[in-house]
């Protein structure tokens, strides 16, 4: 009881330390996205028309080897993620946003409300490309927006799974760190690239651990470390060391496990988790190297990029 007690204690210690960092580095971000950018950067009718048609068709993609051929929401993505890193470069990362728009469950949506959920996220995906840009998970926010919105629109009720004991949430954490370190590192020291990255990882993660720890428990556990991959997905210019993968592993495996009650069946919570997780990391380093330029401990010249 009181090792339970104690552990609950430092969950929610870290957890209230991530809200800070998300709080401040959210409002932080949306300060600057636009300051520099014209109406004309903002938008170009044809390249978004296509960006809108490359998150719908993987949506569509990925629901139809999820669903229709009954291989799974992460493995789908995983094939759609590498498919179009591969053979589509120039539209793979909308094309992987739609991968996470697929990755809905059909008692969530069906057929008409998922390609409903896509068309909504190829829209989000425009109207925010010049926003969060670099941290990972964004493309999953896009594609939870876009499953929520169908959902309502639908009337689906969202579904709700138990809070896992830490049995496997043990696991789950080891899993998470390796997944986002391992994503990072394929994408930036091996120059992969994130969709890719993402893809192979996420895709090894649905096929290997279901048979090592059975079907159950891998299949959280694959999907954890599949949340884990697109923390991974970050850009240097928000995170410039490997390390810091550690840390958003973490809190990737402690969002999932404490939300599990919360908003599922909707393609893109996973994403939303580990976006969630990278900013609030960010905005804790901004926060940190303030404090250490108020106390005289950095150069007041060293600061952390504002992007």
């Amino acid at each position: 009881m009181y090792q339970a007690s104690s552990l609950s204690i430092v969950v929610t210690a870290i957890l209230a330390i991530w809200v800070l960092g998300l709080t401040y580095e959210g409002v932080r971000e949306w300060k600057f996205a636009y300051a520099a950018d014209s109406v004309e950067q903002r938008w170009d009718l044809p390249t978004d028309i296509l960006i809108v048609s490359s998150v719908f068709l993987g949506a569509t993609v990925t629901y139809w080897i999820s669903i229709d051929l009954g291989h799974g929401a992460v493995i789908a993505s995983g094939l759609v993620g590498v498919f179009a890193a591969v053979l589509v470069k120039p539209y793979a990362v909308p094309a992987y946003c739609g991968a996470f728009v697929g990755m809905s469950s059909s008692a969530l949506l069906d057929w008409p409300g998922l390609m409903l959920a896509g068309v909504i996220a190829g829209v989000v995906f425009v109207l925010g490309k010049h926003v969060f840009n670099g941290f990972g998970g964004k493309l999953g926010t896009i594609a939870f927006a876009g499953a929520v919105f169908a959902a309502l629109i639908t009337g689906s009720p969202l579904l709700s799974s138990p809070v896992p004991g830490w049995d496997v949430g043990r696991l789950l954490v080891m899993y998470c760190i390796f997944g986002a370190v391992l994503t990072f590192v394929i994408s930036v020291w091996f120059g992969q690239g994130p969709v890719l990255a993402s893809a192979i990882v996420a895709l090894a993660a649905g096929v290997l651990l279901p048979s090592l720890h059975g079907v159950e428990s891998g299949a959280l556990l694959a999907i954890g470390v599949t949340s884990a991959t697109y923390a991974g997905m970050s850009g240097t210019n928000r995170f410039e060391k490997a390390y810091w993968m550690v840390l958003a592993g973490l809190l990737c495996a402690l969002i999932i496990m404490y939300t599990s009650p919360f908003m599922g069946g909707a393609g893109g919570k996973l994403g939303t988790t580990a976006f969630g997780a990278v900013i609030g990391i960010r905005g804790l380093i901004v926060i940190g190297a303030r404090v250490q330029r108020l106390l005289g401990l950095r150069d007041p010249d060293d600061a952390v990029p504002e992007s």
